[in-house]
């Protein structure tokens, strides 16, 4: 379904990047999706040739045929979703992987305990939360923000919610500390095309460039794992300080926001708006008591 949905969007949008666009991903990440889409069919499906790259002669021809079996399966998905729901009263949260681990299981116990619900995370990176939102594999969504992005009005089909705001903060263990001391800075570095990523290349590494010897040691997505390479002595890494804030007491690693920059985030709650059902309005009842 994935597939044919990066298809059907090709054939709506002018270039790959607006169309990358269209699936809340980056341009380069929705490049390598198409090219395991051919790899898989053993067929090229873009014309490369062609600035920007349109879709080739064989995919044109099976449009029509290509959009009415999306059509067909959202169809499908949403009926089964709807009669699962209906019976068991289940709500689907998305999150980025940190906060499934750090903030979700305290919300969870302490604010949809006294619901008679059925709740099912799927933890991803922040563009695949987007996307299980709008294509409505998910109910609702928590995600990371940076400030600048909550001063801004959201799109009109969606609502959203501030549930608190806190730090991405530097962390690593004591020999990296010592490290640091002399110049040589290793971290633990996240791809460009993701959220922490981006806010490092724009919040965190200009203004440290010009005092530190900067190696990008290991590079990986997924903050839990960031944190285990900075508890090995790879290097820092920047994380979410409720993270640190869980670590067992007997934990090698420190914050190190003495030496290094730290920035603002803040954990958001997003759904469409529309009508909804009495299960989610009792969740997004309860995000809302969060900030009352």
């Amino acid at each position: 379904m994935e597939w044919i949905e990066d298809l059907v969007a090709i054939f709506e949008s002018e270039s790959l990047n607006e169309a990358a666009g269209r699936r809340h991903l980056t341009q380069p990440a929705f490049t390598r999706r198409v090219r395991s889409i051919e790899d898989y069919i053993g067929v090229e499906l873009i014309d490369r040739s062609r600035k920007p790259a349109r879709p080739a002669t064989t995919l044109v021809e099976q449009e029509t045929r290509l959009r009415t079996m999306a059509q067909e399966l959202r169809a499908l998905v949403l009926d089964l979703r709807k009669s699962e729901r209906h019976s068991r009263s289940r709500v689907v949260i998305g999150s980025q992987h940190a906060i499934t681990t750090s903030i979700l299981p305290t919300l969870i116990a302490d604010k949809f305990d006294g619901l008679d619900i059925t709740i099912r995370l799927r933890s991803a990176n922040r563009s695949e939360c987007t996307a299980m939102l709008i294509t409505k594999e998910a109910d609702l969504i928590v995600i990371f923000r940076s400030v600048e992005e909550i001063s801004t009005i959201p799109e009109e089909y969606i609502e959203e919610k501030l549930i608190s705001q806190e730090k991405l903060i530097p962390v690593c263990s004591a020999k990296v500390r010592r490290a640091i001391a002399n110049g040589d800075l290793p971290i633990v570095a996240y791809p460009s095309d993701v959220f922490l990523g981006k806010l490092l290349e724009t919040h965190i590494l200009p203004s440290i460039q010009e005092s530190f010897r900067i190696d990008a040691r290991v590079e990986t997505a997924l903050t839990v794992a960031a944190l285990q390479l900075a508890a090995c002595d790879i290097g820092v890494a920047w994380v979410p300080e409720t993270m640190l804030a869980q670590l067992p007491t007997a934990s090698t690693v420190t914050a190190v926001d003495d030496l290094l920059p730290s920035t603002q985030i803040a954990v958001t709650a997003m759904r469409l708006i529309g009508k909804k059902s009495n299960v989610e309005d009792q969740v997004w009842a309860a995000i809302r008591d969060l900030r009352q």
